[in-house]
């Protein structure tokens, strides 16, 4: 079995910027990814409170994320959040040869 089964190439690590986030559409999946002193974090980019797609264009303060529109804030390691009850969905990484990998989980229905 290939270490990188379940995996999606995402783009190069030195292509994200640092403490600015980037969003990338993968099967259905918005995400938010952030590079936080060469680590990277990959997030849903819609928050759980409105449901609005702007999670990488939040405000960064150490590793939490709060988002633009209300500023609900979350951490980037965990999803947890910081001031409700409303976690973020957080993705599996690994970094390869300088790419970024995430384990996009697979739809079983689509209804």
């Amino acid at each position: 079995m290939n270490e990188l089964d379940g995996f999606t190439k995402i783009c190069k690590v030195t292509d994200i910027p640092e403490r600015k986030g980037i969003r990338f559409e993968i099967d259905e999946h918005d995400l938010a990814v952030f590079k936080i002193e060469g680590e990277v974090f990959v997030i849903s980019n819609v928050c759980p409170h409105n449901h609005t797609a702007q999670m990488f264009n939040g405000h960064l303060v150490g590793y939490s994320i709060s988002c633009p529109i209300h500023g609900w804030k979350f951490d980037l390691r965990t999803g947890k959040t910081l001031n409700n009850n409303s976690n973020i969905k957080t993705y599996e990484t690994k970094i390869l040869d300088n790419y970024l990998y995430v384990r996009i989980p697979k739809k079983f229905f689509n209804w």
